[in-house]
């Protein structure tokens, strides 16, 4: 009976490694423009994966490769399919009383978003300060929302955001849609203790949770708290939105809210290719999406293993003759069967560190030595000045970052594009820049002026929103979250020498 416990734990254990190892080939990547997620078939000869877009450029064509070998892409059905259903949680930050504009604004900007709905979506919403309360359950209809929003009221103290975050998600994973959105509407603000930015981060890409930030800042100088709510889009896969000091927000995004959620699709590869030719138990693929803007390769591992082979005890089965006495005389009796299990062979330890620990210990002396080369490397270009090769003509004017080192773009053309698309004469690949964000004219002489082409997150110059702005020396211009610098001085102004005021003669008068 001790035996078949041993064999029936021994068969549970190795099946529980198999399904470990299936569950482990789930992997997400998150990219500036789109999250994909992908999963190994169990008989390892299938790759799944589905994409979501973040931004609005669509995916032309997707293709994969291996070692230079294309692989046959079985592309599925776009996102939404007939029975898909994509679910909003509205999450309204209502402390301080001395909000309540801002409050107004979210019950008009949540308005204005649910007119936006379509027949798969599904909705609730939910305010918080230091307690969560669900105002309207997950699921309930556009009116019930809209009646729940009007009642919102800044009443709250104490904002804690990371902790009441944590429990919206709690309240909202189980809940069975095929996509799944947090619309968090806060000024960034967390005065939370005992709760941090990573457990949020983790229980949404956990419960496959989205965090759709939309940002009111308080001021320009608590402007900063709203990094909080961008690293919380970022990390999870979802879109920032910055409102303005008045409040409003882009049209662009009021327009088409639902447009980084409702896109993108599945698709499947066949891996006989790599099965058949492989070398290594783990290897990458490599998947490219191509948009109008560029493409993205976004490697994928894949792994094949064999499964773990179920060693069971081996069993002997021996004939024993038993004696026994009777009447003072021995006499055999017919042979009794009787089981010895035999021991399974014990591993060496010596052996086992021959073949595990010495890979490990020089696995990590190279990360360490990779890692030291890099630190020393970036020391070295601390402060050190970029400049853009351009064609030897002489600039016009210039836009100098602010990040280090510096980046310095020339003026060379009389209209000069600034956005996310390589069609651009200068071009700014962040995910808050839009792909024609705004122009910049020569008018006349050494007068320049900027001008906003409808982009998502506007033009600022030096904190003011604008729509055309005649610029200056020295003025700051926001393109999203890229900050510039106008100067009209050419690349080797600053080391110039200065002037000195040397003691001289006063000039004789006559």
């Amino acid at each position: 009976m001790k035996n078949m416990k041993y064999l029936n734990f021994v068969v549970l254990l190795q099946l529980f490694s198999i399904t470990a190892i299936a569950q482990a080939y789930v992997l997400s990547h998150i990219t500036d423009d789109m999250v994909v997620t992908c999963k190994q078939s169990r008989d390892k000869q299938v790759l799944s994966c589905h994409y979501r877009n973040r931004t609005a450029a669509p995916v032309l064509s997707i293709s994969a490769e291996y070692e230079n070998t294309n692989l046959l892409v079985k592309e599925g059905d776009s996102y939404p399919h007939p029975d898909d259903i994509t679910a909003i949680l509205f999450l309204v930050d209502t402390s301080d009383p001395a909000r309540q504009n801002v409050i107004d604004k979210n019950i008009e900007h949540i308005k204005t978003i649910l007119s936006s709905s379509r027949d798969y979506h599904r909705y609730g919403l939910a305010s918080f300060d230091k307690e969560l309360q669900l105002e309207a359950p997950i699921g309930s209809d556009i009116t019930t929302n809209n009646n729940a929003a009007k009642k919102l009221k800044a009443i709250g103290s104490t904002t804690e955001l990371y902790r009441n975050m944590l429990e919206a998600i709690v309240l909202f994973k189980d809940v069975d849609a095929a996509r799944k959105s947090i619309f968090l509407f806060s000024d960034g603000l967390a005065e939370d203790k005992a709760y941090f930015h990573n457990d949020v981060v983790n229980a949404a890409r956990k419960a496959g949770i989205i965090i759709t930030s939309i940002g009111y800042p308080r001021s320009v100088a608590q402007s900063v708290s709203l990094q909080t709510l961008r690293r919380l889009s970022e990390e999870t896969g979802g879109i920032f939105v910055e409102a303005n000091y008045q409040f409003d927000i882009s049209p662009n995004f009021l327009d088409q809210p639902f447009a980084s959620l409702d896109n993108g699709g599945g698709f499947n590869i066949p891996l006989g290719k790599i099965i058949n030719n492989r070398v290594n138990n783990e290897t990458n693929i490599i998947l490219n999406f191509e948009t109008d803007i560029d493409t993205t390769a976004i490697p994928v591992p894949v792994v094949f293993i064999s499964p773990p082979v179920i060693q069971i005890p081996t069993t002997i089965i021996q004939q024993i003759p038993v004696i026994k006495e009777k009447q003072g005389k021995r006499e055999f009796q017919a042979s009794t069967p009787i089981q010895i299990v035999s021991q399974a062979q014990r591993t060496n330890p010596l052996e086992s560190w021959l073949w595990y620990g010495i890979p490990i210990a020089l696995f990590i002396l190279i990360i360490l030595t990779i890692a030291t080369f890099f630190i020393s490397l970036r020391r070295q270009n601390k402060n050190q000045v970029t400049t853009v090769n351009f064609p030897e003509v002489k600039p016009y004017a210039f836009l100098i970052t602010h990040d280090d080192p510096m980046v310095r773009y020339p003026i060379i053309r009389s209209t000069c594009r600034l956005g996310r698309s390589k069609n651009n004469e200068i071009t700014l690949r962040d995910a808050s820049v839009s792909r024609r964000h705004a122009e910049i004219h020569r008018d006349t002489g050494d007068e320049f002026t900027i001008i906003d082409l409808n982009s998502l997150n506007g033009v600022f110059v030096n904190g003011e929103k604008i729509d055309r702005y005649k610029l200056k020396e020295s003025d700051v211009i926001e393109i999203g979250d890229v900050e510039l610098r106008f100067t009209l001085m050419p690349t080797d102004y600053q080391f110039e020498e200065s002037t000195v005021m040397l003691d001289t003669r006063v000039p004789s008068v006559n």
